[in-house]
Protein backbone atom coordinates (compact mmCIF):
# COMPACT_ATOMS: atom_id res chain seq x y z
CA UNK A 1 0.00 0.00 0.00
CA UNK A 2 1.44 3.49 -0.72
CA UNK A 3 1.59 5.67 2.31
CA UNK A 4 -0.08 8.95 1.84
CA UNK A 5 1.80 12.25 2.60
CA UNK A 6 0.01 14.54 5.01
CA UNK A 7 -1.50 16.96 2.16
CA UNK A 8 -3.50 13.83 0.55
CA UNK A 9 -4.43 12.71 3.77
CA UNK A 10 -5.92 16.14 4.31
CA UNK A 11 -7.18 16.48 1.10
CA UNK A 12 -8.93 12.60 1.31
CA UNK A 13 -10.62 13.39 4.53
CA UNK A 14 -11.92 16.74 3.53
CA UNK A 15 -13.31 15.13 0.20
CA UNK A 16 -14.62 12.35 2.23
CA UNK A 17 -16.05 14.65 4.17
CA UNK A 18 -18.14 16.79 2.02
CA UNK A 19 -19.30 13.93 0.18
CA UNK A 20 -20.98 12.23 3.71
CA UNK A 21 -22.12 15.58 4.30
CA UNK A 22 -24.02 15.96 1.07
CA UNK A 23 -24.49 12.24 1.30
CA UNK A 24 -26.90 12.66 4.55
CA UNK A 25 -29.16 15.38 3.21
CA UNK A 26 -29.66 13.27 0.04
CA UNK A 27 -30.68 10.63 2.22
CA UNK A 28 -33.12 12.35 4.58
CA UNK A 29 -34.58 13.75 1.13
CA UNK A 30 -35.33 10.45 -0.52
CA UNK A 31 -36.27 8.98 2.49
CA UNK A 32 -37.88 11.29 4.92
CA UNK A 33 -40.28 13.43 1.88
CA UNK A 34 -42.97 13.96 4.43
CA UNK A 35 -40.70 15.24 7.49
CA UNK A 36 -38.45 17.21 5.24
CA UNK A 37 -41.60 19.25 3.38
CA UNK A 38 -42.90 20.22 6.60
CA UNK A 39 -39.84 21.19 7.76
CA UNK A 40 -39.73 24.49 5.95
CA UNK A 41 -41.14 27.05 3.38
CA UNK A 42 -37.55 26.21 1.60
CA UNK A 43 -37.90 22.92 1.06
CA UNK A 44 -41.66 23.22 -0.10
CA UNK A 45 -39.97 25.72 -3.03
CA UNK A 46 -37.28 22.52 -3.97
CA UNK A 47 -40.62 20.48 -4.11
CA UNK A 48 -42.05 23.10 -6.55
CA UNK A 49 -38.89 22.58 -9.04
CA UNK A 50 -38.96 19.01 -8.50
CA UNK A 51 -39.91 16.62 -6.19
CA UNK A 52 -37.74 16.54 -2.94
CA UNK A 53 -37.24 12.68 -3.39
CA UNK A 54 -35.21 13.69 -7.04
CA UNK A 55 -33.57 16.01 -5.21
CA UNK A 56 -32.33 13.23 -2.35
CA UNK A 57 -31.44 11.00 -5.37
CA UNK A 58 -29.10 13.24 -7.48
CA UNK A 59 -27.58 14.43 -4.07
CA UNK A 60 -26.78 10.83 -3.34
CA UNK A 61 -25.36 10.00 -6.81
CA UNK A 62 -23.07 13.32 -6.68
CA UNK A 63 -21.71 12.49 -3.19
CA UNK A 64 -20.99 9.10 -3.70
CA UNK A 65 -18.65 10.10 -7.00
CA UNK A 66 -16.68 12.09 -4.21
CA UNK A 67 -16.42 9.96 -1.54
CA UNK A 68 -15.50 7.33 -4.17
CA UNK A 69 -12.85 10.24 -5.39
CA UNK A 70 -11.11 10.32 -1.72
CA UNK A 71 -10.36 6.83 -2.27
CA UNK A 72 -9.04 7.17 -5.42
CA UNK A 73 -6.18 10.00 -4.71
CA UNK A 74 -3.35 7.94 -4.14
CA UNK A 75 -3.44 6.76 -7.90
CA UNK A 76 -4.77 10.07 -9.50
CA UNK A 77 -5.33 8.44 -12.57
CA UNK A 78 -8.44 9.49 -15.31
CA UNK A 79 -10.89 7.88 -13.23
CA UNK A 80 -10.12 10.19 -10.00
CA UNK A 81 -10.70 13.19 -12.78
CA UNK A 82 -13.39 12.05 -13.78
CA UNK A 83 -15.11 11.28 -10.64
CA UNK A 84 -13.71 14.51 -9.52
CA UNK A 85 -15.50 16.34 -12.43
CA UNK A 86 -19.03 14.30 -12.24
CA UNK A 87 -19.37 14.71 -8.60
CA UNK A 88 -18.30 18.44 -8.28
CA UNK A 89 -20.27 19.15 -10.87
CA UNK A 90 -23.34 17.35 -10.00
CA UNK A 91 -23.13 18.53 -6.37
CA UNK A 92 -22.03 22.06 -7.05
CA UNK A 93 -25.14 22.58 -9.44
CA UNK A 94 -27.71 21.12 -6.88
CA UNK A 95 -26.35 23.41 -3.87
CA UNK A 96 -26.49 26.12 -6.62
CA UNK A 97 -30.25 25.39 -6.74
CA UNK A 98 -31.00 25.01 -3.16
CA UNK A 99 -29.24 28.47 -2.74
CA UNK A 100 -31.78 30.18 -4.89
CA UNK A 101 -34.36 28.55 -3.64
CA UNK A 102 -33.52 29.44 -0.42
CA UNK A 103 -33.02 33.18 -0.85
CA UNK A 104 -36.36 34.10 0.01
CA UNK A 105 -37.88 31.13 1.81
CA UNK A 106 -34.97 30.32 4.14
CA UNK A 107 -35.57 31.00 8.02
CA UNK A 108 -32.58 33.11 8.03
CA UNK A 109 -29.88 34.58 5.79
CA UNK A 110 -26.98 31.60 7.16
CA UNK A 111 -28.48 28.78 5.02
CA UNK A 112 -28.15 30.85 1.72
CA UNK A 113 -24.70 31.83 2.96
CA UNK A 114 -24.09 28.28 3.79
CA UNK A 115 -25.37 26.44 0.46
CA UNK A 116 -23.73 29.37 -1.99
CA UNK A 117 -20.32 27.85 -0.17
CA UNK A 118 -21.09 24.49 -0.94
CA UNK A 119 -21.89 25.25 -4.29
CA UNK A 120 -18.24 26.92 -5.03
CA UNK A 121 -16.48 24.26 -3.26
CA UNK A 122 -17.72 21.79 -5.15
CA UNK A 123 -17.61 23.68 -7.95
CA UNK A 124 -13.90 24.33 -7.72
CA UNK A 125 -13.42 20.60 -6.97
CA UNK A 126 -14.86 19.92 -10.68
CA UNK A 127 -12.89 22.22 -11.82
CA UNK A 128 -10.09 20.68 -10.65
CA UNK A 129 -10.83 17.33 -12.02
CA UNK A 130 -11.68 18.40 -15.61
CA UNK A 131 -9.22 20.94 -15.46
CA UNK A 132 -6.36 18.09 -15.53
CA UNK A 133 -8.64 16.05 -18.15
CA UNK A 134 -8.01 19.10 -20.34
CA UNK A 135 -4.29 18.89 -19.49
CA UNK A 136 -4.07 15.78 -19.92
CA UNK A 137 -5.79 15.39 -23.38
CA UNK A 138 -3.02 18.10 -24.88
Amino acid sequence: MNKLSLPEMISSTLLFGLGVFSLWRGLFFAIRQETVLNDSDFYKALHQVMPIWVWGILMVISSLFLIYSSWLIPKRNQLFHWTLLIGGTMCSFMYLLMTSASLFNAINWLTPMQFATLSAICGVVAFFGGAEIYARRK
